[in-house]
């Protein structure tokens, strides 16, 4: 299938994975690249000063036994082989670090290297003494002095030592380094750790590539999952890969499933029950109103009375329809306040205890609240008490128990009659929008009073009593 979406998941997990990336190799180069400079430029610098009182003091001991040193060292061949005695000794090799050397006589005279390499010897006379005699006084040197300096946009590291010898002959010994070589070590490895880290790159892409791909196909596939549910295509399953954060969604997408598809079901219920509430008055309307025209109704009055009784039944069902839609909607608006809780309910009973009178049954009140304030709309709160009154009233044979209780931070309201109870396959489904029971009407009254009590922040539920009857039972919160 082909996907048309500009900025896709997949690409933005992508593209953020490579940049992370990216940000972390420049980082690293940059970082390793000065810590590695400065590591060598230590090592040299470490290297020089070692090197120097090294050959400094093999100059020295050789001065005592006697030899002269200063005409020795005009010999390069000589000056080299102490070279290579010095770096066995200390186990260093000049190779990588390109130490030379510089031998001074009292005077500050040349005396290593010989000027037969002119090119060497020209850049330690024409340069390298410029920047000895500007920046170092060689007459009471430490043996630890270091400098470091630019010629001809070369870096060069230098150290200087003293050479105490017989006879009054004092000298000097330059040792520096060209850091070009240390330059180009540093390149190299810095070219490795560019190749090794180009190819921990590629392969963090390539897993960054599936993973993106493993998050956002389940979620592409929940997107047409998605679209066969707007089409009313409830039967389609969607396998669970994972019980992650795309697992619980599918989970949650897979109940709003069940639950449209029964709230589809209940429409299509009500459709044929509310149709039938509605054409049964309207075709009694029409009969007695079309036998009142043409003469046929004998008692005429009645008749009048009959399509006055059923206007109102169609009118009621209008209003609880239009009533329920707005709560649905959440139009119907809400005024709390600090309402007694005991006093709605002695009132409703009040309100339907004539009814309850003239059909030879009772209702009796027990409560333990006394001045119980909650915040609830009065009004709203009153018409759901009625409906659960008189519904019970509807089904009971002689009696209706109220109960009110109070439970921690809860008002526990029970409503329970004397009647045949719920039918077993009712039981579940009474407080649907639109359901209509065995024996009820078209199942508007629960509805709305489940709505009512949802809206107060409360539950209710309802069951079957152990020896007969149903029980209702509603909790509101002690919020005063």
């Amino acid at each position: 299938m082909k996907r048309k979406y500009k900025t896709s998941i997949q690409k933005r997990i992508f593209l953020s994975h490579i940049i992370i990336v990216g940000v972390a190799l420049l980082l690293t180069m940059i970082i390793f690249d000065v810590c590695l400079s400065l590591y060598v430029r230590r090592e040299i610098k470490s290297q020089i000063i070692t090197s120097g009182q090294m050959l400094a003091k093999t100059i020295e001991e050789e001065n005592k036994s006697g030899i002269d040193v200063t005409e020795k060292y005009k010999n390069s061949n000589e000056f080299n082989k102490s070279l290579i005695q010095m770096n066995k000794t200390i186990k260093q090799s000049q190779a990588l670090l390109d130490i030379n050397y510089v031998l001074l006589g009292k005077n500050e005279d040349i005396i290593y290297p010989p000027n037969e390499n002119k090119q060497e010897y020209n850049f330690i006379e024409k340069n390298l003494m410029k920047v000895v005699n500007r920046r170092i006084t060689l007459s009471g040197l430490n043996n630890n002095t270091t400098i470091n300096f630019k010629i001809s946009g070369n870096r060069y590291i230098l150290g200087a030592f003293n050479l105490n010898l017989k006879g009054n002959k004092g000298g000097y010994l330059i040792v520096y380094s060209d850091l070009a070589k240390s330059r180009s070590l540093t390149m190299v490895v810095n070219i490795m750790l560019f190749l090794i880290l180009l190819a921990a790159a590629v392969i963090a892409s390539v897993i960054s590539s599936n993973v993106s791909e493993k998050i956002s196909k389940p979620i592409y596939e929940l997107v047409n999952y998605a679209k066969k549910i707007g089409d009313r295509e409830y039967n389609v399953k969607f396998k669970k890969q994972n019980d992650d954060e795309i697992g619980k969604l599918v989970d949650s997408m897979e109940l709003m499933t069940k639950k449209l598809a029964a709230y589809d079901d209940t429409m299509k219920t009500f459709m044929q029950n509310a149709s039938h509430e509605l054409r049964t008055p309207l075709m009694s309307i029409q009969g007695y109103a079309e036998g009142i025209k043409y003469g046929v109704v004998d008692e005429q009055d009645k008749a009048i009375e009959i399509i006055i009784d059923e206007s109102k039944r169609l009118s009621e069902l209008v209003e609880n329809l239009l009533y329920l839609s707005k709560i649905d909607a959440m139009q119907e608006e809400f005024k709390f306040e600090a309402v007694n809780i005991e006093e709605i309910i002695r009132t409703c009973i009040d309100r339907i205890n004539g009814i309850a009178v003239k059909e030879g049954k009772t209702i009796s009140l027990s409560s333990n609240l006394g001045n119980v304030m909650i915040m609830a709309d009065e009004d709203k709160l009153t018409r759901a008490m009625l409906n659960i009154f008189g519904n019970c009233l509807r089904y009971a044979k002689k009696n209706i128990y109220v109960q009110l209780n109070k439970n921690e931070s809860n008002i526990e309201i029970l409503v329970k009659d004397d009647g045949p109870g719920f039918d077993s396959k009712d039981i579940d489904n009474i407080f649907d929008r639109f359901y209509k029971g065995k024996g009820g009407n078209y199942g508007l009254g629960l509805a709305i009073t489940k709505s009512i009590i949802l809206r107060h922040g409360g539950t209710i539920v309802a069951k079957n009593n152990v020896n007969e009857g149903a029980c209702y039972i509603i909790n509101l919160k002690d919020n005063l």
